[in-house]
C-alpha cells in the first residue's frame, strides 16, 4: 500500500522596514537602523538594530522599550533594553539584571559608537496580525525605569506578504536499493581477430576504463556487485555472417579478460550482441547533415537484409560510404558495459556524508529524511530537494517536492515543469493553488485550493484565508 506522509512548511508573514527615526542631542543619537516585526510559526518575532553615538553622564541610563500594539486597545510590552553609563551598569547587573534574564544592556563607552542587536519573541495571537512594532525611549539616573511619559523614538507598520503554504510528499522506502554504472569501451582487434591485444591500438586505455569502473564500486564498503553486463556490437561494414562471430566471440574474449582480474562467477558475468550496429548508424545519419540523407535514412531503416543495405549505400552513395568507412565505423564497434550493484540502507546520521560524497546511493526517502533535519528554505534544506530530482528525474514525488521548492522561491516556470510530472495527489492540486496565487489568478487558486481542502489538507485552508484577505 501507497505511504503518503505530509510535511508542513512554516507560514513566514513578514512586514515591512519603516523610516528610522533618530533621537538627537548635542552629545549624539540613539537610532534604529533595521528593524522587523515577524510571523515564524507559532511566534511573533521583533528584531531590532541600533546605533548608540550618544554620551551619557554618570549616573544616565537609558532604557528602550518596545511595544506591540494594534489600533484598538491591544499593547504588550517586550523585555526593556538598557544603555547604561559605567556606574549605572553596576548597578543594573546587581539589581534587574539578576531579576529580570530576558532585558538586554549594553554599557556605553562614551566617544565610540557602539551597535546592539535586539531579538525577542512572544506567543502570536491573533490580533498581531495588524500589530506595529514601537520603540519607546526614556532616561532616567537609575537603572530601574521610572513612570514619566515615553517618547516614541521607531514605529513599524505591518504590511503582510502573503505566503501560501505547501505540503510536501514523504516518498515511499525503497526495499532494495539497486544501482547502475555504464561506459562504452572501444577495443580494437586486428582484422577478423577475436583475442584481445592490450598493447594494441588504444586498447590499454579501453581496457582500464572498464576496470576502473569496477575498482569504484567493488572498493565502495557500502555496495555489493551483484551482476555485470556486456553487450558487444560489431559495425555494419562487411559480411553480416561474419560479423555476428566477431560480434560474439569478441564479447566473450572481453567476458574472459574481466573474469580474469577479478573472482567473479561466470555467471555473474551477463553478455549479449548486436552483428551490427545499424541503430548507432542511424542515430549517428539523424545528427548529421547530408545532401541525401533522407535517401540514405529510407535506406538504414528499412527490412531489408543488412548486407543488402550496406551494398545499396556503397554503390549509390559511395562518397558518403567512403567517410562513415573512415569515420562512423570504428565507433560503431564498441562494448557497452553495465555494473549493477546493491546499496545497503542508511540512518539519518550516515545519509549527511553519502549525500556529500556520492549522493546516488541515496533513496529518495533517504534524502527526504536528510532534508527534514535542516531548517525549511535553506540552502541545505533546498540542495536535497533539487538533488533528488536531478537524480530521480521521472519520479513523481520527487518532482512534486521539487516544485514546493521552486515555489518558495518564487519560481513559477521551474515549477510548472516538475508539477507537469507530479502526481494526481492533493498535495500537487494544493501546490497548483499556489502556482495560480503567486501569478495572481486567485479565481483559480481559490478553486484549487477548495478541493486541497475538501481532500482534507488543513494548508489549503489558511491559503483560502489569504486569499480572502487580498480580495
Amino acid at each position: 500500500m501507497k505511504t503518503r506522509g505530509i510535511f508542513i512548511i512554516a507560514v513566514i508573514l513578514s512586514l515591512s522596514i519603516q523610516a528610522q527615526t533618530v533621537v538627537t542631542e548635542e552629545r549624539g543619537t540613539v537610532r534604529t537602523t533595521t528593524s522587523s516585526l515577524y510571523k515564524a510559526g507559532k511566534e511573533l518575532v521583533a528584531s531590532i538594530s541600533i546605533d548608540i553615538t550618544r554620551d551619557l553622564s554618570s549616573n544616565e541610563s537609558v532604557v528602550l522599550v518596545p511595544v506591540v500594539s494594534d489600533s484598538l486597545e491591544h499593547r504588550l510590552e517586550l523585555p526593556p533594553i538598557y544603555i547604561n553609563s559605567r556606574k549605572q551598569h553596576i548597578v543594573f547587573l546587581r539589581e534587574t539584571g539578576r531579576k529580570d534574564k530576558a532585558v538586554q544592556a549594553l554599557q556605553r563607552k562614551n566617544g565610540d559608537k557602539q551597535t546592539m542587536h535586539y531579538l525577542q519573541s512572544v506567543p502570536f495571537e491573533q490580533w498581531m496580525n495588524q500589530a506595529t512594532l514601537s520603540l519607546i525611549e526614556k532616561s532616567c539616573g537609575c537603572g530601574i525605569p521610572g513612570t514619566e511619559d515615553f517618547t516614541c523614538i521607531a514605529r513599524l507598520h505591518p504590511q503582510p506578504t502573503p505566503a501560501p503554504q505547501l505540503a510536501f510528499l514523504t516518498p515511499q522506502v525503497e526495499t532494495s536499493k539497486i544501482r547502475t554504472e555504464k561506459g562504452s569501451a572501444f577495443i580494437d582487434f586486428p582484422v577478423n581477430v577475436t583475442t584481445i591485444h592490450k598493447e594494441f591500438s588504444n586498447n590499454t586505455a579501453e581496457l582500464d576504463k572498464i576496470i576502473a569502473t569496477i575498482n569504484t564500486i567493488k572498493n565502495d564498503s557500502n555496495v555489493s556487485i551483484t551482476h555485470i553486463n556486456i553487450h558487444g556490437y560489431a559495425s555494419p561494414d562487411g559480411p553480416f555472417r561474419l560479423n555476428e562471430r566477431l560480434a560474439r566471440e569478441r564479447t566473450q574474449a572481453l567476458k574472459e579478460y574481466v573474469s580474469q582480474l577479478y573472482t567473479f562467477d561466470s555467471k555473474d558475468i551477463h553478455t549479449a550482441y548486436t552483428p551490427e550496429d545499424w541503430e548507432g548508424f542511424e542515430a549517428l545519419l539523424s545528427d548529421t547533415t547530408f545532401q541525401n540523407k533522407e535517401a540514405i535514412m529510407k535506406i538504414v531503416t528499412s527490412t531489408m537484409h543488412p548486407d543488402r543495405k550496406e551494398g545499396m549505400i556503397k554503390t549509390k552513395f559511395p562518397a558518403f560510404y567512403r567517410f562513415v568507412l573512415k569515420h562512423w565505423f570504428v565507433i560503431l564497434r564498441h562494448s557497452d558495459y553495465t555494473v549493477e550493484y546493491h546499496v545497503r540502507p542508511f540512518t539519518v546520521e550516515e545519509s549527511q556524508k553519502i549525500f556529500d560524497t556520492n549522493p546516488k546511493n541515496l533513496s529518495l526517502e533517504e534524502m527526504f529524511r536528510l532534508a527534514l533535519t535542516h531548517t525549511p528554505g535553506s540552502e541545505t534544506y533546498n540542495k536535497i530537494f533539487m538533488t533528488a530530482v536531478q537524480l530521480f528525474p521521472d519520479n513523481p514525488t520527487a518532482n512534486l517536492n521539487a516544485a514546493c521548492i521552486a515555489l518558495m522561491q518564487k519560481d513559477t516556470k521551474a515549477a510548472t515543469a516538475f508539477l507537469d510530472k507530479a502526481p494526481p495527489v492533493p498535495e500537487t492540486t494544493l501546490a497548483k493553488g499556489v502556482l495560480h496565487f503567486l501569478q495572481g489568478n486567485y479565481q483559480e487558486a481559490e478553486v484549487l485550493f477548495r478541493q486541497a481542502k475538501d481532500a482534507g489538507l488543513l494548508q489549503a485552508d489558511d491559503n483560502l484565508k489569504q486569499i480572502l484577505e487580498i480580495k
